[in-house]
């Protein structure tokens, strides 16, 4: 049985994020919440970052943007993200993000 799990973002230490620029504090992990998440993290990206251009090949990944301003480049297509706006990028969908300031963002990855 799963119990239940209470955190605050200030006492969650910051990781690096995969993509080697800003930094995320994982709110929950696949063992908290079973599959098919793969994490929630709130993930803040610095002004002039670049996550460089790249797939997940077996994970929805959901973006729900709380502050700042972004690019993000998915199939071809462009998406000027700022706070309030969410973007869903599906598994297999190249995507980049292009940071014009500081952005905070939830980012929650599914497993498909």
């Amino acid at each position: 049985m799963k119990s239940v799990v209470f955190k605050h973002i200030g006492d969650i230490d910051p990781l690096s994020t995969s993509h080697g620029v800003g930094d995320k504090r994982v709110i929950a992990t696949q063992a908290e919440v079973g599959k098919p998440v793969s994490q929630i993290a709130r993930t803040v990206l610095h002004a002039n970052d670049k996550v460089e251009k790249h797939v997940h090949p077996t994970m929805d990944e959901h973006f729900f943007f709380l502050e700042g301003c972004c690019t993000v480049l998915a199939d071809d297509c462009v998406y000027p993200c700022k706070g309030g706006d969410y973007l869903l990028v599906p598994a297999t969908c190249a995507h980049e993000i292009v940071v014009e300031e500081e952005t905070t963002m939830i980012t929650i990855g599914i497993e498909v």
